[in-house]
């Protein structure tokens, strides 16, 4: 065969790579790698090389192998070039548009890269970017410059650079500017590949970039993208970008007015914006361009049935914008048109737009083998490009072994899938989830499942259905279809969800209202098919027969299976045989013992009966080995929650408490399984740390109180029983003399505590006196001058000592002691006791923490709390001292050295009317610049600090994974990174930063400012 070089491209080299792999155990059966390549027609010829045969591999590496270059261009048709390949996108980034084609035969590569320059809205030149380009060679081409020529192409001026490498490679670049972006050309080589051969010149030589038709100053022709969507008239084929929105430029350089058309596509699935707050939104977004200068005109309408706002604005160099924003559903267009003066070609552009459908191909049938469907549409992604979404809030499995079972496997244990079929052209996008319930899954009302599923996907009581519909399939699926739209918006959500035998599939998408849907999103609804080799499994049948007879099984898979679903299983008194039976059978040969043995233990809390009671305590002297189980008997016992089970637990007790360690055990987080399994599956968290369960049920821990009261005697007891006996003492359960039998005991230990405190404060003084003397004050951040950390174990002692103040006379003198301390954490929290119980304080110490900046907010809510806000002081009770408290109060780590009240500012948020303060802020004494802080929404009253709280009830597992749903409606207070400008009006940033602090309350708005208001460490 004749020698035929080939170009490897980056597949090719992966082929070759598998093939070497592949190809090594059969070597002495097919004569090696070299025989199988030459029977395949290659020609290869050995090259020697020694350890030290540096000669010889230069020899190689300066080896030349002859390519063929071919023309390719651009996807837009801008550029066309000659390559020894074919260009592929470099990376999955829209904004970053670059194509590369390696030549690995010679070790070299060919990239072009574009980058858009948005000059024109800055109003600068071609000569202005060629400036700037310029300027930025020096720093930006790596290695040294060794050559720079200017060159024209196709009427474009440009760059002509060659550089070398700090490794010795020749590099060379052709740098051209046109109206709307840079190119930039590059070839690189090993050595002085570029700098020698004959494909430097043909890459380079055989560069044609396409002109930009120029206008008449008056004719306009229509345009519309290859995929539809809108049609505008434009005076040139314009320039296409996409840095996360797709960019639509022309330019007309007879009447100098330039043109643009932005597409941005925002699918909420869970929610439907306010039109005139989304359209003022994009004004805004528009009006914060460092650009612009002044807004001379603004008008919300209706636009061809589309609503829509239009605007008009100068910018800094004196020239006009004319605007329209305009909503779609899910796509917002941005229309902007720039002049020196007012024209009537602006304003003929933007009366020319027009929303058209998409354009798709023929439908075709495409299945989904890892969600189970089946749709015919016109357009499908491909498989590679198709990537599994969690949404922001979702909980999926975690399990270790999840990467090593099979597809059945993970069906037969239950599985969640979501993904989102997005065409990043046309910029639709429909969510699809499936669902399978595990092998034992188990719900006991159907009509409560039922009732739910008439709920629509991500829905609230504000919405209105336009479409509610029950369906049901020929094989017995059930389909619910809803169709919703929020109050004052033109999205719609179309929703979609299948359920049959304990599987099922949602689909969601958004779109508007006032055009019927494209024929992708259509034809995927109507034509969703759930795959019939999908089988599932009743869930209304109890299955604690099937999980037993899995568990018990030979075969290893079901057994496993079983083990790792105990949690989950429903069992109820009828199965306690069973679980007795597989309790029994596990055994220290046993795979994970310990775990496994506990879950089936955790599952005897779901028993309430006598008999399951008497057989934790059976158990509980069974396993007096194995102290982690123990602890997993007595916690299991205490959630019975009854008279009985309590009683037993104080038999077992008496007899002979187990030592407490749990320096070993479990501990089940509050992180995202463990918390929302307790919610979903109605499990408590087990942790086996059981003495926490006795503060869940006080009124029956009280009667066997008697019994607890001399585990004060076990250090590993005492401060358990100690907390114990405060709740109690705090819900009014137990009276003094339930424990007074161990007042001595805790009037010693408060004394000996009370020295221990008083030592404590003396190095503190003496250390901050050192420091003094020495000039050399630590760090704000690890000086701790005012944190005071208070005693945890004092405010105890004073909690139980408290009810004998009248009885004992040596009670008051610790109180008094404790009131002076010189830590204001513990004397407020001693303070705070007296108040609560009713009892006596000196008067000072109102005025005293009221004015502490670090404490007044504090005192004002806990007064405010136990009903007693008479009690404030009348010199604080303003909005100005407690505003600044109430930053104080948010700062989980360094208090700023400087905070300045600057201004307020009338605001109306959720119909409610008040002031928002602002503050100016330094961390450092020395920081260049003042940062903002804002405290409110405070109410118009000034006698008044804190408006009303909507009362929302809301499951507890969102204040972990929405922690911002759980702040205040009216809740504006927070430090923020926002710097202050010495060079723009004060009055005009607060404003700004006003108006932000409201936007940012609203759905549409939340993710566009979630990263612009934190710091100081504050709301931790």
């Amino acid at each position: 065969m004749k020698y035929r070089p080939v170009p490897l491209t980056p597949f090719c080299e992966a082929a070759l790579f598998y093939l070497q792999v592949w190809a090594l155990p059969t070597c002495r059966a097919t004569g090696g790698v070299i025989e199988i390549l030459r029977r395949k027609g290659y020609k290869l010829r050995p090259v020697k090389m020694g350890e030290r045969a540096s000669r010889e591999k230069d020899l190689v590496e300066k080896i030349r192998v002859p390519v063929v270059f071919t023309a390719d261009s651009a996807d837009d048709g801008l550029f066309k070039v000659d390559i020894p390949g074919r260009f592929y996108k470099f990376g999955d980034d829209a904004a970053l548009n670059q194509q590369q084609c390696a030549d690995m035969a010679n070790g070299s590569y060919y990239l072009v890269t574009r980058i858009m320059t948005n000059a024109w809205m800055w109003n600068h030149s071609e000569d202005d970017v060629y400036r700037v380009v310029d300027s930025l060679l020096y720093e930006n081409v790596p290695g040294k410059i060794i050559s720079k020529t200017t060159i024209s192409r196709n009427g474009y001026k440009g760059f002509n650079v060659v550089n070398r490498t700090r490794r010795g490679d020749m590099q060379r670049y052709n740098i051209f500017i046109t109206p709307f972006e840079v190119i930039f050309f590059k070839m690189s080589g090993n050595g002085d590949y570029v700098k020698n051969g004959p494909e430097a010149e043909k890459f380079f030589g055989s560069i044609r970039i396409r002109e930009y038709k120029n206008g008449n100053g008056s004719y306009l022709k229509k345009f519309s993208p290859a995929y539809g969507g809108f049609v505008v008239e434009l005076p040139h084929e314009p320039y296409v970008g996409n840095d996360g929105s797709w960019i639509y430029d022309a330019a007309d350089k007879t009447n100098g007015i330039h043109y643009r058309v932005i597409r941005t596509d925002i699918h909420n699935f869970h929610f439907a914006g306010e039109d005139t707050f989304d359209l003022s939104l994009m004004e805004g977004s528009f009006m914060t361009s460092e650009f612009v200068d002044t807004a001379l005109f603004r008008r919300q309408h209706i636009y061809k049935s589309y609503p829509a706002l239009d605007g008009k604005y100068r910018d800094k160099s004196g020239a006009l914008y004319f605007t329209r924003f305009l909503i779609q559903g899910p796509h917002y267009y941005t229309l902007v048109a720039r002049s020196r003066q007012e024209t009537p070609a602006a304003q003929r552009f933007l009366n020319s737009f027009e929303i058209k459908p998409f354009i798709y191909g023929t439908n075709k049938l495409q299945k989904d083998t890892s969600f189970y469907y089946a749709v015919n549409t016109p357009w499908y992604p491909e498989g590679k490009k198709i990537k599994l979404n969690i949404p922001q809030y979702s909980w999926v499995r975690t399990d270790d072994e999840e990467g090593e079972k099979t597809e059945k496997d993970q069906l037969e244990s239950g599985i969640y899938r979501n993904k989102i079929i997005r065409n990043d052209s046309t910029g639709e996008r429909i969510f699809v989830s499936f669902f399978r319930s595990s092998r034992y899954a188990y719900l006991k009302d159907s009509a409560g499942f039922e009732k739910d599923s008439r709920l629509s996907f991500f829905t609230d009581s504000t919405y209105t259905f336009r479409l509610k519909k029950k369906s049901e399939l020929p094989d017995k699926t059930k389909v619910w279809e809803s169709v919703i739209t929020d109050t004052a918006s033109s999205r719609i959500l179309w929703t979609k969800m299948y359920y049959k035998d304990g599987y099922g599939y949602t689909l969601a998408t958004q779109s508007d209202s006032l055009t019927p849907p494209g024929s992708f999103i259509k034809q995927f609804f109507e034509s969703f098919t759930p795959a019939d080799t999908m089988k599932g499994i009743n869930p209304f049948v109890k299955k604690s027969n099937l999980f037993f007879e899995d568990f018990g099984s030979k075969d290893t898979v079901l057994h496993n299976r079983a083990v790792d679903h105990i949690a989950d299983i429903y069992l109820d008194s009828s199965d306690l045989p069973m679980l007795k039976n597989a309790i029994t059978s596990l055994g220290w040969e046993h795979k994970k013992y310990l775990e496994t043995k506990r879950e089936f233990i955790n599952k005897l809390a779901d028993i309430k009966s006598k008999e399951t009671a008497d057989y934790l305590k059976q158990l509980y002297y069974a396993l007096n080995d194995t102290v982690q189980l123990q602890y997993a008997v007595l916690e299991n016992l205490l959630q019975h929650k009854t008279t009985y089970a309590y009683s037993v637990f104080r038999d077992i007790i008496n007899t002979g408490a187990p030592v407490l360690d749990f320096s070993g055990s479990d501990y089940i987080p509050y992180g995202n399984y463990g918390l929302l399994k307790k919610y979903l599956s109605s499990y408590g968290i087990k942790n086996g740390k059981f003495l926490d369960e006795l503060s869940d049920s006080l009124k029956l821990t009280l009667a066997i109180l008697p019994d607890l009261l001399p585990l004060l005697n076990l250090e590993d007891y005492k401060p358990g029983i100690m907390e114990l006996i405060g709740q109690m003492v705090d819900s009014n359960l137990v009276q003094p003399r339930d424990y007074e039998a161990w007042f001595s005991k805790f009037l010693i230990e408060a004394k000996q505590e009370l020295k221990k405190q008083a030592i404590a404060e003396k190095k503190k003084a003496i250390a901050k006196a050192e420091e003094s003397k020495n000039d050399k004050k630590k760090p704000s951040y690890l000086s701790d001058d005012d944190n005071d950390d208070g005693n945890a174990d004092l405010g105890l002692y004073a909690k139980l000592l408290l009810p004998f103040t009248e009885s004992n006379t040596a009670v008051k003198p610790v109180i008094e002691q404790m009131l002076k301390s010189a830590d204001k954490r513990l004397k407020y929290n001693t303070f705070m006791l007296l108040l609560q119980k009713g009892k006596s304080f000196p008067d000072t110490l109102l005025n005293y923490f009221a004015g502490l900046d670090e404490y007044r907010y504090e005192l004002y809510r806990d007064l405010k709390e136990n009903k007693k806000i008479g009690l404030f002081p009348a010199k604080y009770n303003n909005h100005f001292d407690l505003g600044r408290s109430t930053l104080y109060s948010i700062i989980a780590y360094e208090k700023p050295d400087s905070l300045v009240f600057i201004q307020r500012l009338s605001a109306v948020h959720k119909n409610k009317r008040g002031y928002v303060y602002f503050y100016k802020y330094k961390t450092k004494k020395d920081d260049l610049t003042w940062r903002l802080a804002t405290v409110g929404l405070t109410p118009e009253d000034p006698e008044v600090f804190e408006l009303e709280e909507n009362k929302k009830t809301r499951p507890e597992f969102y204040s972990v994974y929405l922690r911002d749903m759980n702040r205040g409606d009216y809740e504006f207070t927070r430090f923020s990174e926002i710097k202050l400008k010495e060079e723009e009006p004060l009055e005009k940033q607060l404003q700004k930063e006003l108006k932000r602090l409201l936007y940012s309350a609203r759905e549409s708005a939340k993710e566009f400012y979630k990263d612009e208001d934190t710091g100081t460490g504050a709301e931790y």
